[in-house]
């Protein structure tokens, strides 16, 4: 089960929208649960919530002692955070779209909560890989 929440104030977010992300949010974390790798193989469910800059950094601080705002933070309880600003900012310099961004990141949280790691760029070379080849089979309107 996948739950979605649009806290987000800098962005209006469809009800259209909500339901995309977690109908093809929720195809993702059934494919990666099923694998059985890392902490997504025993999580029921997972809860995304659409932040604002301010809130991702003011988290992103607390819990990992950054101030500064971030793409997507990961709980290992299954509750991801998605910077919808950074989005919008990165997706005009991959001239992508916002929304498939935020797909994305959401994918991207799911990936490292199946043992996916970035912190070398081999591991983020592979890590992109993949997640391209989920947002592919759960987002193919965005390939």
């Amino acid at each position: 089960m996948v739950e979605v929440y649009p806290a987000c104030k800098s962005r209006e977010i469809s009800g259209e929208f909500l339901e995309q992300l977690r109908r093809g949010w929720a195809v993702a974390f059934e494919m990666l649960r099923e694998i059985g790798v890392g902490e997504i193989a025993i999580l029921e469910g997972i809860e995304i919530t659409l932040l604002d800059d301010d809130e991702m950094a003011r988290i992103h601080d607390e819990f990992l002692n950054d101030a500064t705002t971030t793409d997507v933070i990961t709980f290992d309880h299954g509750e991801l955070l998605i910077g919808v600003e950074t989005a919008a900012r990165q997706a005009e310099g991959f001239l992508s779209h916002v929304d498939r961004e935020i797909a994305l990141y959401g994918i991207h949280g799911m990936l490292h909560l199946s043992g996916f790691d970035d912190k070398s760029s081999a591991d983020a070379k592979q890590m992109a890989g993949r997640q391209e080849e989920v947002l592919r089979a759960c987002f193919p309107f965005w390939d």
